[in-house]
């Protein structure tokens, strides 16, 4: 075996160790917001696409994927996340794709493109922490989208500009759309889970003990509780009695 493949294993085996530990004891507290933000996603996607199978039932039409209906759905678990948000999100639950507002804004939090590539644009004050969980959820559309991917769809996407939505080209219903959404965060919740439990055991996230007192030198310095207090006038005469010699 020679030695590149040797090195390239220790630096993946290094990396995905690095991975692992991204998060610190200043972190417990957006780990626990960035778990309800995506427990919370789960649940509104389960409850959509709970009214979307009744749907399916009731029409006979498997409702296929669409942009517009992929809109309406993100807005959806959008106002899900907003009604349990404690003083506003830390991360949006519905990353959009980078863009540029009508402002000249960028806008987007992170997500993978109709290439498979991800893309992001986090803001300077993220931790590597919710960095990382954002980066597990983006990696998991990343191998759905690889998964999926068709060349030949590809080149007639562009050959036609349509088809360009890789859920389109997939022929993907909104309801497969959703099961791939919640495995997302089911991989966000993975990482911050175990995190959480990893910190916990830290020696180091750990609240310190309050200094103990010593009380010892203060009890040497107490009169004992039998001892009367000393009488300024008889010391007085006594020291008098000393100096004249009687």
């Amino acid at each position: 075996m020679s030695k590149a493949p040797l090195i390239v294993a220790l630096l993946v085996a290094a990396s995905g160790t690095a991975f692992a530990q991204q998060c610190q004891c200043i972190d417990i507290g957006d780990i626990k917001a960035r778990k309800k933000e995506a427990t919370t996603a789960i649940e509104a996607y389960g409850a959509e696409m709970n009214k979307i199978a009744e749907q399916m039932q009731r029409t006979q039409d498997p409702v296929s994927y669409s942009s517009a209906r992929r809109e309406k759905l993100q807005k959806n678990i959008q106002a899900a996340l907003d009604a349990k948000a404690q003083g506003g999100n830390r991360i949006s639950a519905t990353p959009v794709l980078i863009h540029t507002d009508d402002n000249g804004k960028k806008k987007g939090v992170a997500a993978t493109s109709n290439m498979c590539q991800i893309e992001d644009n986090f803001h300077p004050s993220m931790t590597a922490c919710m960095r990382e969980s954002i980066m597990r959820h983006e990696g998991y559309h990343q191998a759905e989208c690889n998964r999926m991917f068709d060349a030949g769809k590809m080149l007639e996407a562009a050959r036609t500009g349509k088809g360009t939505d890789r859920f389109e080209r997939a022929n993907y219903t909104l309801l497969m759309y959703g099961m791939e959404e919640v495995a997302a965060y089911t991989e966000e919740l993975k990482f911050l889970s175990a995190e959480e439990v990893r910190l916990a055991k830290a020696p180091e996230c750990k609240p310190k003990e309050p200094p103990k007192r010593d009380y010892t030198a203060e009890q040497r310095n107490r009169q004992p509780a039998n001892q009367k207090p000393a009488d300024p006038v008889k010391s007085g005469v006594d020291e008098l009695r000393k100096k004249l010699g009687f």
